[in-house]
């Protein structure tokens, strides 16, 4: 438990530099996040699909666009050699998107998954590839016994974002 509290804290630090930019909708995302490590039931690495990973927020700040176009242009240096492999593993991610964490997801549905972790990543894959290039993506899925109201919350998230419509 401490362990994890340590990665939490590192995690929330890591995003002091957005504290500026601080709304209802940012105070939500980081109540979900708190839920989301509190309430877990397991975790596993799985591939997905890139494009059945659907961010939980929007990238438009100018901060989080720069560092979107930036890690971009790192994937067209090797686009080629991952349309060969198909396969984005942690390894390559950490090495040409380095982070603090890996791509943290919630199965939202079958086919279906929604990041709250690795969203300027996930951007930067998707202006790089497109779905019929059948690109794969390696993530930390977070389970749980009762996944809804966690669903339901990300949702809530993404529709104060627009990303999805209203209910």
């Amino acid at each position: 438990m401490l362990r994890q509290l340590k990665k939490l804290v590192r995690y929330l630090l890591g995003k002091t530099s957005e504290l500026g930019d601080l709304d209802t909708k940012v105070l939500l995302l980081t109540k979900v996040i708190l839920d989301i490590h509190r309430k877990k039931n397991s975790t596993a690495f799985v591939m997905t699909p890139l494009f059945s990973l659907n961010p939980i927020h929007a990238i438009d700040r100018d901060n989080a666009l720069e560092a979107t176009r930036k890690r971009a242009g790192e994937l067209m240096k090797i686009k080629d050699r991952l349309m060969k492999e198909k396969n984005i593993t942690r390894e390559i991610l950490a090495e040409y998107l380095p982070s603090v964490s890996w791509i943290k997801v919630v199965k939202e549905r079958e086919g279906s998954y929604i990041s709250y972790e690795g969203n300027g990543r996930l951007a930067a894959m998707q202006q790089v590839f497109t779905p019929e290039d059948g690109i794969m993506v390696e993530v930390e899925e977070y389970s749980f016994r009762k996944p809804a109201k966690i669903i339901r919350r990300m949702n809530r998230v993404r529709r104060m974002n627009g990303l999805i419509g209203k209910k």
